[in-house]
């Protein structure tokens, strides 16, 4: 036998071997499982994306009305300072009379910026409108508190009394006295300022008042800017005036406070003597806007703070 014929032979039996490849069914079943997979990856990540976008949400709303309870709470304690006898610290209060149910609160307070100075030395004086009087006090430091222009009062702390019923302007400070120069804006005869009355930064108004509420609503300040249409805000107007700064916290859905009066450990929702007020619970609840679509429904969240009345 040839060799020619021999691999003739051979070939005869072995096997005919076919191109590598895969089908079109083959395609079709990775496509489609590859499909799948993506579609279970995506929406993996579309879930996971929407939760983290709503708890993002949720965290702002706590934050948002957290700060808005401690500046609430924070004036509250400070209601009543400085003002004269006979007015109380808080001065009215409405039991679910506000925006969806909220309650309101008005708080008198002598000095809302905190910027105080002690006078330290007698001085008695024949004061004059547009004269002014240069008075030393403690520290350079409390000197610094105050800027030119600032509009104060001078307050006897002890019987909550003024030694003249009228603003002072001030007209300059200086720390290494250290004093502080006020011009009158009224007249009087014979007034003894003594050591320990303390110069405050108050405002144009005596005492301050403050209302606290939901708005806008009739009784809590028409719309502004600051307060997102359609929302409603925990408002804190200053003399009557509400202004982008009056808006304490946006998206809040309840405002509440309970009262605790002297001779008693028993809570009150509107105490009918004012004067015995000792502490109130303060409590504001917020919700989400922004990813209410996302999450079914807006979520709330609700923080409760305890302010003791200092200054009665």
């Amino acid at each position: 036998m040839t060799e020619s014929a021999y691999m003739k032979k051979v070939s005869i039996f072995q096997p005919v071997r076919k191109k590598s490849g895969f089908t079109l069914v083959e395609v079709v079943i990775a496509m489609g499982m590859l499909a799948v997979v993506t579609a279970a990856i995506f929406a993996l990540y579309n879930s996971q994306h929407r939760v983290t976008t709503i708890e993002e949400d949720v965290v702002d709303v706590q934050q948002n009305i957290r700060i808005a309870l401690d500046i609430v709470t924070h004036d509250m304690m400070s209601a009543g300072f400085g003002v004269a006898g006979g007015t109380n610290p808080i001065s009215a209060v409405s039991d679910n009379g506000g925006a969806g149910g909220s309650d309101m609160i008005t708080t008198n307070t002598a000095s809302l910026s905190g910027a105080l100075a002690r006078i330290d030395a007698d001085l008695s004086a024949n004061v004059a409108a547009g004269t002014n009087i240069a008075f030393t006090v403690a520290s350079g430091g409390q000197a610094d508190a105050f800027s030119t222009g600032d509009v104060v009062r001078i307050l006897n702390l002890a019987d909550k009394n003024q030694p003249i019923d009228t603003t002072f302007t001030v007209a300059s400070v200086d720390n290494t006295v250290p004093s502080v120069t006020l011009t009158p804006g009224a007249s009087g005869a014979g007034i003894l300022f003594k050591a320990g009355y303390v110069i405050s930064r108050t405002g144009g108004a005596y005492p301050d008042v403050l209302l606290f509420c939901v708005g806008p609503a009739a009784g809590c300040g028409p719309l502004v800017t600051s307060c997102p249409a359609g929302q409603t805000c925990l408002m804190r107007i200053l003399n009557g005036v509400p202004d982008n700064d009056s808006v304490l916290a946006t998206n809040v859905q309840d405002f509440q406070v309970r009262y605790v009066v002297d001779g008693s450990t028993v809570e009150a929702d509107a105490p009918a003597d004012l004067s015995t007020v000792r502490a109130v619970r303060v409590t504001v609840t917020g919700q989400t806007v922004d990813t209410a679509a996302l999450s079914g429904g807006q979520k709330t969240r609700e923080l409760t703070a305890i302010a003791r009345i200092r200054n009665r």
